[in-house]
């Protein structure tokens, strides 16, 4: 590519277009990025259980310096390796602070570096205008940006498989070597510490059905096997072994037969049919999904020159890791994460011969672009009436099931306080979509993906910033933490009276000083923080007085939280306080 900001390309007819060049199609993306993952990282609270269990492990390296083999909460042993909390914990301790941002920063960041990553592998595959609308593509599909906003291992884990991935690609293309091979099985190592074998695994199948397709396994001899496995196994190897000798049996029987044997065998519940993922990979990469026709019709008309296209490998990639993790009994939307960037870079080499005319898929692209612009109307009219007093989201009501119903309610008063945000957002879906039909009428279809773009980014840009942070104050025990702090004496013992939620405790590990989880004082007088229903079983004992309550309920349908003072004389045995693990009940 030119390194003028620049440069020009020709379509069917001749007609030249501009295209940005690599650089400046990198600055783009990185900015987008900055937009919709991390400006806005630090307003929410944590309120759901899984931000909260990930950061109390991130809190016992900062706090405690237990870098091998962090011990949730004082005892439980984490059930992922320690890449992600590694990184939260060495950007709290760079920047001096402990909190929901630091927490959550390893996910945007490494979010940001995969579409970069994508960006990258695209143009040079390409050119720039296919990096672009795969980079966007990606970091604009629901799944892959609530990943990279949520404090938890999926995005570390997709990113150091998206790094094994392209660069055995790019290996593959350099005809391999020790060095470049021992380089692979250092990305696989990193993949394997974020979150299980499984890193290393997908990428060594996808590999495996590459070279098979192309009848090229000779090449295996060419990745110094007998060197860059060991080496790999070393790299992750090597904290498994340190926290082997520090956890012994406990950490064997969580970390590898409940996590690495029976998570793929249904031993963490999340257990869905074989189909689970074909509409879980559509919902997750909506609006773009309603494209797939028209790209699997791109592929299928081009089966005979995919590898000289360059599209033979993102497919095995594909088809590769789809069918694997399809097999597997346990499944949640999250775990195809490292598909969507392969189906990006698909998307990226499709648009860009759609953008120069060069793509049978015309007809099926309208189509598509047609029922997008349709969605974004009936969600701006939808947004536009409820800004204006209609209550759409309470006329929707009766078509929920029961139990969902409290949550509409909710949803209907968040929006019923942002009418000039809903406002806003509806006039851009409607003007969106108008631009998008506009726009693929006249094959422009550049055109057509900056609108989706514009559209996405506003939209999830306001969903974070604005809508979200009211949702989670919600449910959040942050503002009752900070009163009990403010509440009890410094040095006095804070205890549970039973195992806490975890958004609860991590607040109270955080924020409280002498919080004791795990500890029995031997009399009174200390406080506790207790729920409402054990509250009623302990009221009215001498020696017990309530001085506070918090305002909300936990996510997961808790009571609220008190704070007891226990007086000296009060004649009061503290339950088992050690919570079982309870990852495979998350939904």
């Amino acid at each position: 590519m030119s390194a003028d900001s620049v440069t020009k390309q020709e379509n069917r007819n001749g007609s030249p277009e501009a295209v940005p060049s690599v650089a400046a199609g990198a600055v783009l993306v990185s900015a987008f990025c900055f937009i919709l993952f991390i400006w806005a990282l630090w307003i929410s609270p944590f309120y759901e259980k899984g931000e909260p269990r990930e950061g109390l492990v991130v809190w016992e390296i900062w706090h405690n310096g237990s870098w091998i083999l962090p011990l949730r909460a004082g005892v439980d042993i984490p059930s992922k390796p320690p890449m992600f909390h590694w990184i939260a914990a060495a950007t709290s301790l760079a920047l001096g602070t402990f909190n929901e941002f630091t927490v959550r920063f390893p996910s945007a960041l490494l979010a940001s570096l995969g579409v970069l990553a994508v960006y990258f592998a695209a143009a040079r595959l390409w050119g720039a205008t296919a990096g672009i609308v795969a980079a966007v593509v990606l970091a604009t599909s629901p799944e892959w940006w609530r990943a990279a906003i949520s404090a938890r291992v999926d995005m570390t884990l997709t990113f150091f498989m998206l790094c094994t991935f392209l660069y055995f690609y790019f290996l593959y293309k350099a005809g391999g070597g020790i060095g470049r091979s021992l380089l692979l099985a250092f990305f696989a190592g990193l993949a394997t510490l974020a979150k299980g074998p499984v890193g290393a695994a997908l990428p060594g199948i996808a590999a495996l059905l590459f070279l098979c397709l192309k009848r090229d396994l000779a090449f295996v001899k060419r990745l110094y096997l007998w060197i860059s496995i060991p080496f790999g196994l070393a790299v992750a190897g090597s904290w498994y072994f340190l926290a082997w000798l520090q956890g012994g049996e406990r950490f064997f029987l969580r970390q590898v037969v409940h996590e690495i044997i029976g998570t793929p065998l249904g031993g963490a519940g999340h257990n869905h049919n074989v189909f689970y993922y074909v509409p879980a990979l559509f919902a997750g990469m909506a609006p773009w999904s309603l494209f797939l026709p028209a790209l699997a019709i791109y592929l299928f008309r081009r089966r005979g020159r995919l590898a000289e296209k360059e599209l033979l490998y993102p497919l095995a990639w594909f088809a590769g890791v789809f069918i694997v993790l399809s097999l597997a009994l346990g499944k949640r939307s999250v775990y195809v994460l490292p598909l969507y960037p392969a189906v990006a870079l698909l998307f990226g080499a499709w648009w860009k011969e759609l953008s120069l005319d060069l793509s049978a898929e015309t007809a099926w692209a309208k189509t598509a672009a047609y029922a997008i612009a349709a969605a974004f109307a009936i969600a701006g009219v939808t947004l536009a009436a409820q800004a204006l007093g209609l209550d759409v989201v309470a006329a929707a009501e009766r078509f929920v099931r029961p139990k969902s119903r409290d949550g509409f309610a909710l949803v209907a008063g968040l929006l019923h306080d942002f009418r000039t945000t809903l406002l806003f957002c509806g006039a851009v879906s409607l003007l969106g979509g108008v631009i998008v039909i506009r726009e693929a009428r006249r094959n422009a279809w550049n055109a057509v993906a900056l609108s989706l773009a514009t559209v996405l980014m506003i939209s999830l840009s306001a969903i974070q910033s604005t809508f979200h942070p009211v949702l989670a104050a919600n449910y959040s025990f942050r503002p009752f933490m900070a009163r009990v702090r403010a509440e009890t004496p410094a040095g006095m013992p804070i205890l549970f009276y039973s195992g806490a939620g975890k958004p609860a405790a991590f607040y109270a590990r955080a924020y409280l000083p002498s919080f004791l989880p795990l500890e029995r004082p031997a009399r009174p007088p200390y406080y506790l923080l207790i729920w409402e229903d054990e509250w009623q079983a302990l009221k009215g004992k001498p020696g017990l007085t309530e001085i506070d309550a918090s305002e909300t309920t936990g996510w997961d349908g808790s009571e609220r939280l008190l704070l007891v003072a226990v007086a000296p004389g009060a004649g009061i045995r503290l339950p088992d306080l050690v919570e079982p693990a309870d990852e495979g009940a998350e939904p």
